[in-house]
């Protein structure tokens, strides 16, 4: 395969496996919240708590957005953040078990941060931030001859 492909054969290899990445956080964020409101939030009223979890929420989603839209940008250190939502995260539902919530509920809370971890680490996922910090950088190159006299 050439060293140069094309942005359907970049999608084509790499899609899923971001995709993989942004879904297991959102999965996680959306878990987490939901298990909160039923074990540390369960006896508060929706009114106390709900904007504090939701805009908390929100603002984790926000900043999941952007460290994914900092990875394509071919900043791979971005990556980062997102171990540090998925271990929080998990981190965060672990001592839930205590309440004894739904246990499908918590197994699936526990399960998408480590995907998420995992897909992190693939092969395709670390060859893909590879490949984004390759283009950044002939982007960079570009810009740089054109700003040149």
């Amino acid at each position: 395969m050439s060293e140069l492909m094309t942005l359907r054969d970049f999608f084509r290899r790499h899609f899923l496996t971001f995709l993989g990445g942004v879904f297991a956080a959102y999965f996680s964020l959306a878990l987490a919240v939901a298990l909160a409101f039923v074990t540390y939030f369960r006896d508060a009223s929706l009114a106390q708590v709900g904007l504090k979890i939701l805009v908390a929420g929100a603002l984790l989603i926000l900043l999941t957005v952007h460290s994914n839209f900092m990875i394509l940008r071919g900043k791979p250190s971005w990556a980062w953040v997102m171990v540090a939502i998925y271990a929080a995260c998990l981190l965060f539902v672990l001592p839930m078990i205590q309440y004894n919530p739904h246990r499908v509920l918590y197994s699936l809370s526990l399960i998408f941060p480590l995907f998420g971890l995992l897909v992190l680490n693939s092969s395709g996922q670390r060859e893909m931030r590879a490949k984004l910090v390759q283009i950044r950088q002939l982007r960079q190159a570009l810009n740089t001859r054109r700003t040149t006299p």
